[in-house]
């Protein structure tokens, strides 16, 4: 077996052990957002009917207002979500596998710590994260294409899905250049839970909070500005908040500088969860 099957291997490993998190979440909201469209239309077919309806909106006026206000809420609502959802994930990554002690029965296989955390990494940095920003996207195709049949019908020869894709490419373009820089921003917070997820010897949660309020109680008391975790606390923020994100604009960044910080740190907390997991076993 070489290393991308290996590895392929241990993600899969994952999804098998958090369905819910990974993919039955974002599946079950996606399909019950179409449901609430469809029940939507059926009862603005029946409550309407097609007679004196009036709808002043055409294909153009929605590439910059209820087209691009839809795919923001989608993407966004998505996107808090599935950090809070990634958080979670990477507390319980490796703690939970120390705690029932099946730590001893994947540490007998012929995979690497480096491997394995390095799978659980990417899991909360980059997949769920992903995996939510797809279902938003198609979420928001499914229900806007449902609620443009709905129009069809009401008002023929009016077409508005067009309007609504065309919208949502524009959102939905720049979200993704966000996405990828939320992997930087968030690294140093997102490693710092998985660090503690694999030292802990348990309440994790209690220890990924408490520690850096101690450092602000510590900062607050010695210094006359709490920088350090000033500066945590604003990469624990998503970057759709900490920045100045505008669906039209794309204003959302990241300085040069602040982003190899971000990185080196985030490096260095992966190599002490790695070297954590080597010596930290079962608890």
């Amino acid at each position: 077996m070489n290393q991308v099957t290996t590895f392929m291997a241990l993600l899969q490993r994952e999804s098998w052990e958090h369905p819910n998190l990974i993919w039955r979440i974002p599946v079950g909201l996606m399909i019950l957002n179409v449901v609430l469209a469809i029940a939507s239309v059926i009862f603005g077919l029946e409550y309407f009917g097609t007679e004196n309806f009036k709808f002043e909106f055409n294909s153009q006026d929605l590439l910059g207002g209820p087209g691009q206000a839809a795919a923001t809420f989608f993407l966004l609502s998505y996107f808090f979500l599935s950090q809070m959802v990634a958080v979670g994930y990477l507390l319980s990554a490796l703690y939970e596998e120390r705690k029932d002690r099946s730590i001893l029965f994947w540490k007998s296989l012929p995979v690497s710590d480096f491997q394995v955390v390095l799978s659980k990494a990417l899991m909360g940095l980059v997949v769920i994260p992903g995996l939510y920003l797809l279902a938003a996207m198609l979420t928001f195709v499914l229900v806007t294409l449902v609620l443009s049949l709905g129009m069809t019908f009401l008002l023929p020869g009016i077409e508005l899905f067009e309007g609504f894709l065309m919208a949502g490419l524009i959102v939905g373009g720049d979200s993704l250049r966000v996405f990828a820089l939320q992997i930087v921003w968030g690294a140093p917070v997102f490693l710092w839970v998985l660090l503690v997820s694999g030292l802990a010897r348990g309440q994790p949660l209690v220890w990924a909070m408490g520690i850096p309020l101690l450092v602000l109680v510590v900062e607050t008391a010695l210094l006359p500005e709490a920088r350090v975790f000033d500066w945590f606390y604003a990469h624990a923020t998503p970057l759709f908040f900490a920045g100045t994100w505008n669906p039209e604009m794309g204003g959302a960044s990241i300085g040069l500088a602040d982003g190899f910080l971000a990185a080196g740190i985030g490096l260095i907390l992966f190599a002490l969860t790695v070297f954590g997991r080597r010596h930290f076993h079962e608890i």
